[in-house]
């Protein structure tokens, strides 16, 4: 920066020195540039030692606006919590669901590089932050380090890591409709605190952490963290195929989970596709082992260069043992009648006289767009259907339960 404000100095400076008619007015000219370059080295060093070489701040805010006609409800989603605390007068809660995911929140990103390569990432999100479900009043997205080791290909990482699974990420900005996906909301984890490493071989990028999953510190007697990694392939500069997988214990029960997605895009076209199973011992309703099964696939196509319609379709299997996942919160002896997972009642009526229970299976289906006003703003909206095998979508204020649910999305993503 400083040789680029020099040159710029030296070059307006040309057409005096031509015109110059005597020698005291060139070593004036000399003396000029000389004080301007060393005003330049302070300027420089100023700007190192106060820490702003390296430095970015990017930002982000996605006021959102929902209506769910099962519940019977309409209005924006904006910095509210997932904490379940009833802040509202019309009684709407702000627990976690499919219709309150990690959308409408407000991002603030600190990125720092070093002279010798080693990079810093803050991500701080005052709500709905990937740790604040678990980590109650959390502002903590994401808080890394990665440092490079002698072979520049190999990193150390350390931190808090907003999860890595699948083909749709956390904030608004880096998807393309409102909502995500139901393996995004109800198999994957939300974030990993601990420590690895990232290596890249050719086309191949993996890491892998020793971390905590979804827990920011550990109780007395409690050693249960989990392994995780993420490995990527790219193909080709159209596509590419990744596989994540935790293993371990979590809450002190066994776990294990694999996922693997792939994207392909070229010219107008963007196509997303995911698999995921689990399992997690004596977690599932009935007290079982939670087993889960589930693909999403999303397709895009650009109509302009700032229009992009979308349409993506997920499906969940989830009846073992009565159904449960790994962010599956059911209330006492009933399913999560919310977003429709768990056994309905007439299913745990059924259940009292067979001995078995079987929880809901789930399809969604979503249709869409985004509109690039600017290079900043994006506008995104989309239309929603929740389907289920059985009767679990509770209507409010009623006992009238449905297999479905519609909903209607929409968004204002700025980002600076």
């Amino acid at each position: 920066m400083k040789r680029k404000y020099l040159a710029t100095a030296i070059f307006c400076a040309l057409p005096l020195l031509a015109a110059a008619q005597d020698k005291s007015d060139v070593e004036q000219l000399r003396a000029d540039i000389a004080r301007m370059q060393v005003k330049l080295d302070a300027m420089e060093t100023a700007h190192s030692d106060n820490g702003f070489a390296g430095l970015k701040i990017s930002g982000m805010i996605d006021p959102t606006f929902i209506a769910s006609g099962n519940r019977r409800s309409a209005g924006f989603n904006f910095l509210n919590n997932f904490d379940g605390v009833d802040r509202s007068a019309a009684g709407q809660d702000s627990t976690y669901a499919f219709d309150n995911s990690f959308f409408g929140m407000a991002l603030l990103q600190i990125d720092k590089e070093t002279e010798n390569g080693t990079k810093f990432k803050l991500q701080l999100v005052p709500h709905k932050s990937a740790s604040s479900a678990m980590n109650l009043g959390s502002i903590i997205h994401e808080a890394t380090v990665t440092i490079p080791m002698e072979d520049k290909n190999v990193r150390v990482l350390a931190g808090q890591f907003a999860d890595f699974t699948g083909y749709e990420y956390f904030l608004s900005n880096q998807t393309k409709l409102v909502t995500h996906n139901l393996l995004f909301d109800f198999t994957q984890p939300s974030y990993y605190v601990g420590a690895g490493v990232e290596a890249v071989v050719d086309a191949w990028t993996t890491k892998v952490l020793v971390a905590n999953m979804n827990k920011s510190s550990h109780a007395d007697r409690a050693h249960d963290p989990i392994v995780v990694f993420r490995t990527d392939y790219l193909n080709s500069e159209f596509s590419g195929i990744g596989f994540t997988g935790q293993f371990g214990k979590y809450f002190g029960k066994r776990l294990a989970m694999l996922s693997s997605d792939a994207y392909y895009t070229r010219g107008a076209w963007s196509l997303n596709g995911q698999v995921n199973t689990g399992m997690w011992r004596d977690s599932a309703f009935n007290g079982g082992d939670a087993r889960w099964a589930g693909v999403s696939l999303q397709a895009a196509y650009k109509v302009t260069p700032r229009a992009e319609l979308v349409a993506r379709a997920d499906y969940l299997k989830n009846d073992k043992n009565g159904g449960g996942t790994i962010a599956t919160v059911f209330t006492e002896d009933a399913g999560d009648y919310r977003n429709g997972l768990g056994p309905s009642p007439d299913e745990l009526a059924r259940s009292l006289a067979a001995g078995t229970v079987r929880g809901a299976n789930r399809a969604a289906l979503t249709l869409g767009g985004n509109y690039a006003y600017n290079e900043n703003v994006v506008f995104k909206f989309e239309v929603r259907y929740d389907h289920a095998n059985q009767d679990v979508f509770l209507k409010p204020g009623t006992d009238q339960y449905r297999k479905g649910n519609s909903l209607f999305a929409s968004s204002l993503v700025a980002t600076f």
